[in-house]
Parts: C-alpha cells; sequence; structure tokens
C-alpha cells in the first residue's frame, strides 16, 4: 500500500481491531473507618488506606484491642470469610461530635471518609463498601431555617452571612437573598452544620447595615451517612450504614431525612445485633455492636459465593450473632409487621434473630429502590470505561465505532444470560451525533437497559374453585363402582 511507509522485505502490519473483553472490577473488599488507640502507629498510621485479609493474623493483632476497629474486624471474621479490607484509622476523640467530625475528615485534605478516594493509588484496591460502624445512627441537630427579623437597609448585593455557635464541629452555612429595595428578605441554608450548644447567632456582611435575623434548630440527616453517600457515588460503590437503634418509628424518620439522589449508594440496616466477644478490658459477655458491619460481610459473603456484585444480600443468616438488640416482629403471609414498615421506610432489618430482610436502599428515585440494581449498574458503569479505552486515540471510523458497540454488546450479553439484566439495545442516534461533533472526535453510543429487580412482593391470588367438587364426584363414581342408587 502506497499509504504505509516503504520497506523493502518481509514485516508484521496490526491489520485490525476486535471487540474487548469486559474485565469486571471486585466490589467486594470492605473499606472500615474508625479509631484504635493502642493500634501500630507505623502499620496502621492515622488517616491513610491499609489494606489487609482477614488471614493476616499478625497485621490484625497491632490493631490492638481498643477501639472501633478492633471489634468491627471480628464482626466481619466472624461471618465466615476471608475479607479483603481497606482500613482507614482515625485519631480518639475526647467528646462525640469531635469524634464524628474525625470520621468525616474533610474533602479538601482527603482526610476521614474522603480519603476512602485515596484507596486506589495508596493500595491499589478500591473498596466496594463503605462502613463507619457506630457514627451513622446519631440523630444530630442542625439548622432547619431562618427567619429574618429586620431586612436593614443598603444591601446592594447579597451580603455575607455568618453563623455563631457554641461548641460546633460544623458551622451553619447560607446565602442571603435581598430585594430590590436593598433589604435582605431571607437566607437559603446550604449546610445545616451539627454540634452546638443553645441557639445559633447570625450577623450579616456589608454593603448594608441593619439585618437581622433568628435561627430555627432541629433534627438532621446524619452528616457521617450523608458524607458516605457522597464518596460512595465517586467510588461507585455501597455504604452499608446503622440506623438509630431506638425503634421502627425512629429508624422511619432517620432514614427519611436521608432519602436522596446519592440515597441510592446507602444501604441501612436497624436495629443493633448482639454478639459475644471481648470488651476493652478483655472481658467475655454479650454485647451490643453495630449491625452494618456485619452485614457488610453478608454482602462480600455472597459476592464470593456468586462471583459477582449483582445480587442482593437478603436471605443470609448471620453467623457471628447471636440476636438482635430489640425483637423485630414478622409474621409470614401478614402486612402488619415490624419488618415491612421499616423496610416499607427504606430501612432492611433482622428477622427471628439471625435472617437479613430487605433490599432496599435509600434513593428518592424508585429505579434504584433494589440495591441489587444500583450495585449491577455500578459494575456496568465501572467496567465499560476501561474496556472501550483501547479505542481512545484511535481514527474515528465505522470498523472502530462497530468495535466499540460489539465490546457493549458481549457484555450485556453476558449479564442478560446470568439474569442480572433484563434486557437492553443500543444504537447510534444521528440527531446527537451531528458532524460538528464528529469532527471533534466526539462519539455517543446509546445504551437503555433494564437490570433485573428482586422478587419483592410476591402474591398468591386465593379463591374457591367449585369445579373442584366434579374431580370429586368422579372420584366417588369410580370408588362406588356399580353400585348405584335404588329409584
Amino acid at each position: 500500500m502506497a499509504a504505509l511507509t516503504k520497506n523493502h522485505g518481509v514485516r508484521f502490519i496490526d491489520a485490525g481491531e476486535d471487540a474487548r473483553t469486559v474485565v469486571v472490577p471486585d466490589f467486594s473488599t470492605i473499606g472500615l473507618i474508625g479509631h484504635a488507640e493502642d493500634a501500630d502507629e507505623t502499620l496502621f498510621p492515622l488517616n491513610k488506606n491499609v489494606q489487609i485479609f482477614g488471614d493476616e493474623v499478625e497485621k490484625i493483632e497491632k490493631l490492638g484491642l481498643l477501639g472501633d476497629l478492633p471489634p468491627a474486624i471480628d464482626a466481619i471474621l466472624a461471618e465466615g470469610i476471608n475479607p479483603s479490607v481497606i482500613i482507614r484509622r482515625v485519631a480518639k476523640e475526647t467528646t462525640t461530635n469531635a469524634q464524628l467530625g474525625a470520621i468525616i475528615g474533610d474533602p479538601s485534605t482527603r482526610t476521614g471518609i474522603w480519603g476512602f478516594l485515596d484507596a486506589k493509588s495508596e493500595t491499589g484496591v478500591k473498596p466496594g463498601l463503605l462502613v463507619a460502624p457506630g457514627y451513622t445512627g446519631a440523630i444530630l441537630t442542625g439548622v432547619l431555617s431562618v427567619t429574618v427579623t429586620a431586612g436593614g437597609t443598603g444591601y446592594t448585593t447579597p451580603p455575607a452571612v455568618t453563623f455563631a455557635w457554641t461548641g460546633a464541629t460544623v458551622l451553619p452555612k447560607g446565602t442571603a437573598v435581598v430585594n430590590e429595595a436593598g433589604a435582605v428578605t431571607g437566607v437559603t441554608i446550604t449546610d445545616a452544620g451539627f454540634g452546638g450548644t443553645g441557639s445559633p447567632t447570625i450577623s450579616f456582611g456589608g454593603p448594608g447595615t441593619g439585618a437581622t435575623a433568628t435561627a430555627t434548630t432541629g433534627a438532621i440527616a446524619n452528616p457521617v451517612a450523608k458524607t458516605l453517600s457522597a464518596v460512595a457515588k465517586r467510588l461507585l460503590a455501597i455504604a452499608v450504614i446503622d440506623g438509630p437503634n431506638l425503634g421502627r418509628t425512629d429508624a422511619a424518620l432517620w432514614a427519611e431525612k436521608l432519602k436522596s439522589d446519592d440515597g441510592r449508594y446507602l444501604y441501612a440496616v436497624d436495629p443493633a445485633v448482639r454478639r459475644f466477644e471481648a470488651d476493652e478490658d478483655g472481658v467475655e459477655s454479650i454485647l451490643t455492636r453495630p449491625s452494618a458491619i456485619s452485614t457488610a460481610a453478608l454482602f462480600a459473603k455472597r459476592d464470593r459465593a456468586r462471583g459477582g456484585p449483582y445480587w442482593s444480600p437478603e436471605n443470609q443468616t448471620f453467623s457471628g450473632i447471636v440476636g438482635t438488640a430489640r425483637s423485630v416482629s414478622y409474621y409470614d403471609g401478614e402486612v402488619d409487621h415490624d419488618a415491612n414498615f421499616l423496610v416499607a421506610a427504606g430501612v432492611n432489618t433482622i428477622i427471628e434473630g439471625k435472617e437479613l430482610f430487605g433490599s432496599e436502599t435509600l434513593s428518592n428515585d424508585t429505579n434504584w429502590r433494589f440495591i441489587n440494581k444500583v450495585r449491577t449498574e455500578n459494575a456496568i458503569r465501572a467496567s465499560l470505561p476501561a474496556a472501550v479505552r483501547k479505542w481512545r486515540g484511535e481514527n474515528f471510523t465505522a470498523h472502530n465505532a462497530l468495535m466499540i458497540v460489539k465490546t457493549i454488546e458481549f457484555f450485556l450479553d453476558e449479564l442478560v444470560s446470568l439474569g442480572v439484566v433484563v434486557g437492553y439495545t443500543r444504537y447510534f442516534d444521528r440527531g446527537l451525533n451531528p458532524n460538528a461533533n464528529m469532527r471533534q472526535g466526539i462519539l455517543r453510543i446509546e445504551l437503555p437497559h433494564e437490570n433485573t429487580p428482586i422478587i419483592s412482593d410476591l402474591q398468591i391470588g386465593m379463591r374457591p374453585y367449585i369445579a373442584a367438587f366434579d374431580v370429586l364426584a368422579e372420584e366417588i363414581q369410580q370408588a362406588l363402582g356399580t353400585l348405584s342408587i335404588a329409584a
């Protein structure tokens, strides 16, 4: 070919490209955060990701005996798996609010939960399950609204809004709204804050003067759970979170505040569990422990048993617990019981003191109600980009576009065969691929698909069946034989 570099002799030319095989990454590594004050600081430095496996006994021993992390590791191992765990150790703080702040961390410095975003670069492994055992169920107080008591004058632009709140772990934030007359008419809360005592005070910056306002406080969405959902979204992971462990109504109200677009990445479970283990003084007894970490182990256990993240962890029995912190009523064939109430509120639970019940997320979009659908979608979105990366930088040709589509087809066909995707289609929409875009190397392929839901509400219709008496009559006649009724 005259278009190729001239050569006299024999050489090999890569004549074409075929579709690629999609490799699904592991979604079963558990990201675990908490404190362990007597841990080996060299092996487990503060705010660093450290990967361990469940059979690395010497490393686990160096976590020490104190804090959140040692019993959490025990709870995972008690479920009979050899897990991959990424541990993030934070400092032990002296107050509850300060400890919550250490767990949440800072997105700009990648401390606390935000540090899981660095797990892949630090350990080579990305967590698919996130847990902050014991920190997501707290019902905290924050600023719900602001009432302007005086609008002031001269505010040609919205002034800065400053909150002061004694002892607050996170100060509230808000933006002012002004009218054409230059008066402050409202404040939009952008961060409710938490951890303060008493009532917050509010002040306004320039250019105007005279504006005053008061704040109304109340129960807010748990900030640890909210942070976990934000990080899980970035990682395409699931955060398994503990409920408040107070009662079904409290659990429902707590969950309602967490329902959001990013709630699809949250799997809530309530109540807490009871485990036989040693406390920090080494005394063996039955203790109340967070249920999220044991539940995360069931996620990993099912993933390993079935070969992927496409199935709900529901209907598994716990191996490492002796019961739950409170009883949860459940009756087969009935609707009115604690378990159904909780699941209807988006809170998964434990029935009969041992069995995981529920496949719900805290999404406000019913399409992402079931946890298996979300994890299947996470797997698709995490896997396809790596598979089609091969064509980045290649010439924009019909053949290369076809190979990209074939790569997608092969992967989705396999998911359909596994029963984790109901069906799909793919097409090239000319309207979404105008010439100007293609000239810039932009190719868009549409991939409508539907992930498989679970069987959630199995309904069996019951009604009389009078035709059964025809069968009975025939049986009677056969039994009687030649006998007949006398005239």
